[in-house]
């Protein structure tokens, strides 16, 4: 049952978006990278092996030209499954940061208005969200501070 108030589609994933786009930056920095260092020691590898066969073989640049052509794609799937990679870290790091960090905010709302002296909401939590066990505990605290 969605709560009144809350946001709907791409927005709706960054609760925190200096906090979340930080960490997701940082996972994509650390992703690129080891990105780059992959393609450029396979990139390395793969050029050093067409120099070799051109070499050796003595290609002309017509059969050279055709040689090149070969290596291209290995090179673009590996590209491709670096950007895939990539792209899903980003991905799942906005993913799993929203179900931590729309928790967080949560929870401070919680203990606010906990120490300021009000009865807060019953703290509830979306069923994909990380900290059910804290907002649980935090719920019974709050019901023994009002019996006091």
């Amino acid at each position: 049952m969605p709560q009144a108030g809350r946001r709907r589609g791409v927005q709706s994933l960054l609760v925190d978006p200096y906090r979340q786009v930080k960490l997701g930056l940082l996972f994509l920095v650390l992703n690129c990278v080891f990105a780059v260092l992959i393609l450029g020691v396979f990139g390395y590898y793969v050029l050093d092996i067409y120099k070799a066969v051109s070499l050796y073989f003595q290609l002309s640049n017509q059969e050279s030209q055709l040689a090149l052509q070969k290596f291209f794609w290995p090179l673009a799937v590996v590209f491709g499954l670096i950007a895939l990679f990539v792209l899903s870290t980003l991905y799942i790091s906005v993913k799993y940061t929203h179900q931590i960090y729309g928790p967080l905010v949560s929870i401070h709302r919680f203990l606010d208005e906990l120490l300021a002296g009000r009865r807060p909401a019953e703290l509830s939590l979306r069923e994909s969200d990380q900290l059910q066990d804290l907002a649980e505990k935090l719920n019974k605290v709050a019901s023994l501070v009002e019996g006091r």
